[in-house]
């Protein structure tokens, strides 16, 4: 081993392993725990058969639905989110070229024709694993990055701690059958959430097709996704399917400020169930965004006071015109506080004013 690559192996392992020490979910649950998950038996709530549901809001991190949801499950090809993630986080020059693996080629089932000896750029690998489901572009990936497959998926496992999707038990990058290869629907929308505030995976896995390589090694792809062919408002993610697996999607809905994301597993009509709970969200809830982190909102006591942190606020639709801005001046520890509530006077977002 070369000391270049040690060192590359030592620094990505220290990062991560400091990222589990002090972890950092993208999808925090409401506080009130089970009250921020509905109930399947609401009669307005579209029904699925999957093995696991999870309907989220990933800006504000709201779970809206969850069947099943904590139960780790085999996840297919939407486990491929979390090798992009990955890769996104540990490679800033997405235009360097690798040299394909003679063992990258050889990954079986579906593929973007990786040939040993070729050239592409992490680039082009991440676009044909995340729009055309590509297993030899993920095993390629977990090479180029972290000089091979094997260590790339050990950090796969301590990313997904980081995450604080403790459920993920991973065995390879790109999702083919292994025993024990798991993680929950909701742990997986959490990972969803993160990956779609990287900017070049949201632009990556809302493109309906993708070309890689040049000359006679020129090839495109269409995605897998069919539910970008069937609403605007879907922007990604990744569909997944095995026989272990069964047929699986992770798919995100924008619409207005929100970004509603659903997980389905091993269901029978994962593209109808998905559309259904999706437009669901959608039609009940929106996202209100008052506030952003240093925004000036207020001039009292003779100061300017800005925003801590974000506020956001998901309301159902029909509460909308009930809902009222409270301010709370400072008080002897000069904290001074904006706070959302409802018409019963009960607190839908806080945020403090510094």
């Amino acid at each position: 081993m070369n000391l270049l690559r040690f060192l590359k192996i030592l620094v990505y392992s220290t990062i991560l392993l400091v990222g589990i020490l002090a972890p950092t979910p993208a999808l925090a649950k409401d506080e009130a725990g089970a009250a921020a998950i509905l109930s399947m038996e609401r009669m307005d709530l579209p029904q699925s058969t999957a093995a696991g549901v999870a309907l989220v809001e990933a800006r504000s991190g709201t779970v809206l639905l969850s069947v099943n949801g904590n139960e780790p499950l085999p996840p297919a090809s939407t486990g491929k989110i979390l090798t992009a993630l990955l890769a996104l986080d540990l490679v800033e020059d997405l235009d360097q070229s690798y040299t394909i693996s003679p063992a990258a080629a050889a990954v079986e089932e579906s593929s973007i024709d990786l040939q040993a000896g070729e050239e592409l750029s992490l680039a082009e690998l991440l676009r044909g694993a995340l729009v055309h489901s590509g297993n030899d572009a993920c095993y390629a990936i977990g090479e180029a990055v972290a000089g091979s497959e094997r260590l790339f998926v050990h950090w796969l496992n301590m990313k997904a701690a980081v995450l604080g999707a403790y459920s993920a038990h991973l065995c390879n990058t790109n999702g083919l059958p292994a025993e024990g290869h798991v993680i929950s629907p909701e742990d997986l929308a959490m990972v969803a959430a993160t990956a779609m505030q990287n900017p070049f995976f949201a632009e990556t896995v809302c493109q309906k097709s993708t070309s890689l390589g040049e000359g006679e090694r020129y090839r495109s792809f269409s995605n897998t996704n069919k539910l970008l062919w069937q609403d605007e408002h879907i922007v990604g993610v990744k569909t997944g399917t095995t026989d272990a697996a069964g047929a699986c999607l992770v798919a995100a809905y924008a619409d207005g400020a929100a970004l509603f994301l659903s997980v389905v597993l091993d269901s029978p009509d994962r593209y109808g169930e998905s559309l259904s709970l999706l437009q669901y969200a959608a039609d009940r809830y929106a996202l209100l965004d008052l506030a952003e982190a240093g925004q000036p909102l207020a001039y009292a006591a003779d100061r300017l006071w800005r925003a801590a942190g974000d506020l956001l606020v998901l309301v159902e639709q029909e509460h909308m015109n009930q809902l009222m801005l409270r301010w709370s001046l400072p008080d002897e520890t000069g904290r001074f506080l904006l706070q959302v509530v409802d018409a019963s006077g009960a607190v839908l977002g806080t945020v403090e004013l510094i």
